[in-house]
C-alpha cells in the first residue's frame, strides 16, 4: 500500500476537528487519537512530531516507522478511519515490534467500541 494524498490527514482543520472529535488512547510512546469513517473509502493519517522528538534525523525516522505500521495495520481495520498520531520524546525506546502491537492494539480498541 502507497502512502499518498489520500492516505494522509493534510488540513489544519481536519487535525483540529479529529483531535476535537476523536476517542484518544495513551500509549506512552504516542498519543493516538482515532475516528471511525464508514462514509470514506479509505483510512487516513496524520503524524505530529515536535522538536522535543529530537533533531530532524530522529523525527523523520519515527515518521517513516508510523507511515510503515499504518501501511501494515490499515487494510485489517473493520471501518475506515482517520487516525492522529502524536509522537512523544521517548518513542525510541520502543522497538517496530512493540509500537505496532500498541497502535493495532489502539486501534481495534477504539473501532470495536464505536460500533457498539
Amino acid at each position: 500500500m502507497r502512502f499518498g494524498k489520500e492516505n494522509r490527514v493534510r488540513l489544519a482543520n481536519d487535525f483540529a476537528f479529529l483531535k476535537q472529535n476523536s476517542r484518544k488512547a495513551d500509549c506512552s510512546a504516542f498519543v493516538f487519537y482515532c475516528l471511525p469513517r464508514p462514509e470514506n473509502t479509505q483510512s487516513r493519517l496524520g503524524l505530529v512530531t515536535s522538536k522535543k522528538v529530537g533533531c530532524a534525523v530522529e523525527r523523520n525516522t519515527a515518521r517513516r516507522r508510523f507511515r510503515a505500521i499504518f501501511r501494515e495495520c490499515a487494510p485489517h481495520f473493520k471501518t475506515p478511519c482517520d487516525i492522529l498520531v502524536f509522537v512523544r520524546r521517548g518513542y525510541s525506546k520502543f522497538g517496530y515490534a512493540k509500537l505496532l502491537e500498541k497502535f493495532s492494539d489502539a486501534a481495534n480498541k477504539i473501532i470495536e467500541d464505536a460500533q457498539k
